[in-house]
């Protein structure tokens, strides 16, 4: 139950608020209930963003692919 526990807070990112809840019922004389802690700091559903990616044409990847690169050695690189 103990590595539940952790596991809870660490991923809902909840600790405080875990350690109160379960403080509350160990001094009520009770074990902590996981399935109520849980649905409890259950993460909300518009937690995740939507998100809408736009792909570009594919024939920009082959212009992209077949630029060139200037030489290091070339007269533009070189200082005078």
């Amino acid at each position: 139950m103990t590595v539940e526990l952790l596991a809870l807070a660490h991923e809902r990112a909840c600790e405080a608020e875990l350690a109160k809840a379960i403080a509350i019922d160990l001094d009520a004389g009770r074990l902590p209930d996981l399935a109520a802690l849980r649905d409890r700091f259950r993460p909300g559903t518009s937690s995740i963003p939507s998100v809408a990616v736009k792909l570009g044409p594919l024939d920009v990847y082959d212009e992209l692919a077949s630029v060139s690169m200037v030489s290091v050695h070339s007269s533009q690189g070189e200082a005078a």
